[in-house]
């Protein structure tokens, strides 16, 4: 399962930790050039993971409506790892909303 990381510089906690959880291979897209806007998203992706601290509105939005698209699960997350954990134990059922 190809998991696909938008945004960032240092991003190797996140590739690792998608990685043992059973996301291989994770790509990077910086998302500084406007080159990374007009990118396909894999065929392989099953996951799409966006730093939206560090990417501009535009192609966060861009991403996001290929994502859909393609009907590749998005998350949202800031530079935060146990933030990504959370989400991405939401998105697969280990987690739950309390409220």
């Amino acid at each position: 399962m190809t998991a696909v990381i938008v945004g960032g510089d240092r991003v190797a906690p996140y590739q690792d930790y998608l990685h043992r959880r059973g996301y291989a291979p994770v790509r990077h897209w910086d998302g500084r050039r406007g080159s990374d806007s007009r990118r396909a998203i894999p065929a392989d992706a099953r996951l799409m993971v966006i730093m939206v601290d560090q990417v501009n509105h535009g192609l966060a939005g861009k991403m996001r409506r290929l994502a859909r698209e393609r009907g590749v699960p998005v998350i949202f997350c800031q530079r935060s790892l146990p933030q990504l954990a959370a989400e991405l134990g939401l998105l697969e059922g280990e987690g739950s909303c309390a409220g």
